[in-house]
């Protein structure tokens, strides 16, 4: 399924369009047959040879405008609507830097009403108008509802998207619809992107799965995941969801944030003009109620304070409108926090230094504002951190026990290293000879490795990497944990335990394949089947031997 969405300004065609495509009208509330013009979203579909074109119809209208950027959440491209009679107009103007800034590069214009005699905007004036936007893909085709060939102009918007590169947003949908059902009850609408999976979906920042009853896309059922952005209607069991308009579904537990860091596409002088701003993320919008243009790394990152925290993706885009000068600016989320700290100690920085690095503001380091490469760093889930500075960190807490522990350890990290609770449990994973017990620091025991236990664990766990699954409850604790520590085993997944010559095993594989490989390319050159080989290759990114490039398990040696 392609998704597109209609844009352009009020009364330059767009519903007009999508019934001559369709035979649908999707201006279905009442006030809007009476003032002939588009409120809410529409949506309705087409099929040309192999493939569905799902449409999302938005508003032209100005007033209508928050609805209008609702409708551009996950599409593939748009059917831009310009009427030949009116030429290029304020709504236009508006969609089109809304589109550019949102990064939906793929525009296929429509210069409608060509019938009639007062022509005054060719396609001449539109390429001349888009000549100095080279990020765009767009094409144009002339069109009369009147004289126009359906199939003709089905197989222009066929061949136009199908050759289009689509870009892939996070596995997420933002309901723009909840309505209910008689008989079926509770039911929700939005754009999903690909790859979402319905098996295992959280709304917002709610910790309990969505419970669903049923998964259509035009009116075919689905199972679990999708492969392409499609119109997706969900009918809940539990009608107590608090699912509702504007709500993020994603695959993972989120947290509601209020700072976010934000990497602009545009030219950041809009975002230091005067006047009230206005944000758009998928379906929600909002008024900011402060934001700052600061370099790390020697990169503009804007830094937006919302007046309302949100749950939001890493790389999920966004739309910035400043309302006074009715100016776009947009950009895509690197990084979001609640940590008023740590946002205190960046703008404190940034005051001193026309530029900040991330060491010098962050413990842990998000993925997204890395400055460098991944060599000699840590993966702790999607933070790093220098393995000398590990080191260092330990040796400093080691040295503060008794005001760490005064303090409280989550809340001591919070604010000085500003590192989450759920991060630090993992960062002293690593940690030998420290470790936290209700939240406070306690020094671990030295432990000597026990050779005969090592020898008897290697022997059942053999000498391939098909190992057998051995149950170490049945040994002493702190035995095992001393071989861990020690880097004498390695913990794979719940159910697989290696040695250290399997772990060399497993990078001399590595070594022998390309720069990027695929998931077949390993278990091929390490004859293992999928039981095995995704959970190394998993261990192995932990590892930070490799990288997952792409959602088809794509990936890249790090050294």
């Amino acid at each position: 399924m392609t998704v597109l969405a209609t844009a352009g300004h009020v009364d330059h065609g767009k519903s007009t369009l999508v019934n001559f495509l369709t035979g649908q009208e999707t201006d279905r509330l009442k006030e809007e047959k009476q003032r002939g013009l588009t409120i809410n979203l529409g949506y309705t579909y087409f099929d040309f040879e192999e493939k569905r074109f799902s449409i999302v119809d938005v508003p032209g209208h100005s007033d209508y405008f928050k609805n209008t950027v609702s409708g551009f959440s996950n599409v593939d491209g748009v059917l831009f609507c310009i009427d030949s009679t009116q030429g290029w107009s304020q709504q236009s103007e508006e969609h089109f830097l809304s589109l550019l800034n949102l990064g939906v590069n793929n525009l296929l214009f429509f210069l409608t009403k060509i019938d009639k005699k007062e022509i005054v905007f060719s396609k001449n004036d539109l390429k001349n108008k888009l000549i100095d936007f080279k990020e765009i893909n767009f094409g144009v085709i002339e069109f009369s509802s009147i004289n126009s060939d359906k199939k003709i102009v089905k197989k222009n918007i066929y061949e136009f998207f199908s050759k289009s590169e689509i870009n892939i947003n996070p596995p997420s949908l933002w309901v723009d619809r909840v309505f209910s059902i008689e008989g079926i009850g509770k039911v929700i609408t939005g754009t999903a992107s690909k790859n979402m999976d319905f098996k295992n979906v959280f709304v917002d920042d709610q910790h309990n799965q969505l419970d669903i009853r049923e998964i259509e896309s035009l009116g075919q059922k689905l199972t679990s995941s999708i492969l392409s952005s499609s119109r997706i209607a969900l009918s809940l069991k539990n009608n107590k969801s608090k699912a509702k308009k504007g709500s993020l579904l994603t695959n993972q537990l989120l947290k509601e944030k209020t700072f976010l860091f934000v990497k602009p596409n545009t030219d950041t002088r809009l975002f230091s003009e005067k006047g009230t701003l206005r944000i758009y993320v998928g379906t929600k919008t909002q008024t900011i109620k402060n934001f700052k243009t600061i370099k790390i790394n020697n990169k503009t990152i804007v830094l937006v304070h919302l007046e309302k925290s949100i749950p939001v993706l890493d790389f999920q885009k966004i739309l910035i409108h400043n309302l006074s000068k009715n100016t776009f600016s947009g950009g895509s989320v690197l990084y979001s926090t609640n940590n008023n700290y740590l946002i205190k100690k960046i703008i404190k920085e940034s005051r001193m230094k026309n530029n900040i690095t991330s060491k010098d503001i962050f413990t842990l380091i998000p993925e997204n504002l890395l400055e460098s490469n991944y060599d000699d760093y840590k993966k702790i889930e999607n933070f790093y951190i220098k393995n000398n500075e590990l080191k260092y960190l330990e040796e400093n807490i080691k040295t503060n026990i008794y005001k760490i522990n005064k303090f409280g350890v989550n809340n001591y990290f919070y604010k000085n290293f500003y590192i989450e609770e759920e991060e630090l449990k993992k960062l002293f994973v690593d940690f030998e000879s420290i470790n936290i017990q209700k939240d406070q620091i306690i020094e671990n025991k030295i432990l000597d490795i026990d050779t005969q236990l090592l020898t008897e664990i290697k022997s059942n766990l053999g000498d391939t990497l098909n190992v057998n699954e051995i149950d170490l409850k049945k040994y002493e604790t702190e035995a095992i944990k001393s071989l861990f520590i020690n880097n004498c085993l390695y913990r794979v997944s719940k159910k697989i335990v290696i040695s250290e010559e399997q772990r060399s095993q497993l990078i001399k594989i590595i070594d022998i394949l390309p720069k990027n490989f695929s998931v077949s390319d390993f278990k091929e050159k390490s004859s293992l089947s999928r039981k095995y080989a995704i959970p190394y290759l998993e261990f192995l990114d932990r590892e930070l031997i490799t990288k997952k490039i792409d959602s088809s398990g794509l990936r890249m040696k790090i050294n």
